[in-house]
């Protein structure tokens, strides 16, 4: 549990559930890549992607709340492997960074201050 201070921690805290959408349109857009680029069908490549992104939850659920198990995750990927190249390479697109965005803009509505579109 998170114990808000703050309304502003509250309303910022909420923000994050908001990225529901966005995280299965990313395992809807695996799965679709799987089917046309690897040949699978719809439900082996939903079932692969899933369960692949359960495991990656579990990793760092094991930790038991160390507050530094994100970095440490991405810390641990190998030194110049698929999965490092493949976040230089998200982050190069500006993927990380229309997250920010996003999560602005749905904050920006909670306030009032917009209607949330970007």
């Amino acid at each position: 549990l998170l114990y808000c201070k703050t309304e502003d921690q509250l309303n910022a805290s909420m923000i994050t559930t908001c990225t529901m959408g966005p995280f299965y349109g990313l395992l809807r857009q695996q799965r679709d890549w799987l089917m046309h680029r690897g040949g699978l069908s719809q439900k082996d490549a939903s079932g692969l992607v899933v369960q692949q992104h359960i495991a990656m939850l579990q990793d760092a659920l094991k930790t038991g709340g160390d507050e530094k198990i994100l970095d440490d995750l991405i810390e641990e990927q190998t030194p110049g492997g698929l999965n490092e190249q493949s976040l230089a390479n998200w982050q190069q697109l500006g993927g990380l960074d229309s997250y920010s965005q996003i999560l602005d803009a749905v904050l920006a509505r909670l306030k009032g201050e917009s209607d949330g579109s970007i």
